[in-house]
């Protein structure tokens, strides 16, 4: 992806706090890492997004997402990423999450092109939050911020 496509984040990742403080969200401050192999379906859910305000960081392939969570983890709200990108790679993307301090608090949350049961159970095994089925609506993906509320009152043992 054409790294001109992205939107650049603004200010820093101190605000996350702030942001959950209360039950509205302004989902201009909410980061989402896009992360799309389908060129046509990328634009299509970045144009979703952009829609709802949310703050976009689109990328085509595993090894993008990695860089961009290396890069700019911390500062990263939710993932929201194709299922096979997430499985097929090994789940190298999951365990990357798992491992880091700063990252496993990040919601994932998988699009799929169909409701493929065993796809969607052996994402959630290995840490998926949620899945959300194409084609999707903006009302769909303007409820994605809940998942960083549900994320921040869970305990930590």
């Amino acid at each position: 992806m054409d790294k001109s496509e992205s939107i650049i984040l603004r200010g820093n990742c101190s605000n996350r706090d702030h942001l959950m403080s209360n039950d509205l969200m302004d989902l201009s401050n909410v980061r989402v890492l896009l992360c799309d192999t389908d060129a046509e379906s990328c634009q299509e859910v970045l144009a979703l997004l952009k829609k709802c305000c949310y703050q976009v960081i689109p990328v085509s392939s595993a090894v993008d997402a990695l860089d961009a969570l290396n890069s700019q983890g911390p500062c990263i709200d939710i993932i929201l990423a194709e299922a096979s990108l997430l499985i097929s790679n090994g789940t190298k993307i999951f365990n990357f999450i798992k491992l880091d301090m700063n990252l496993k608090h990040i919601p994932v949350i998988m699009m799929l092109d169909e409701d493929e049961v065993p796809l969607v159970l052996k994402g959630l095994v290995l840490g998926a939050t949620d899945y959300l089925v194409k084609p999707f609506s903006s009302i769909e993906l303007m409820k994605l911020w809940t998942h960083m509320k549900r994320n921040s009152t869970k305990l930590v043992y």
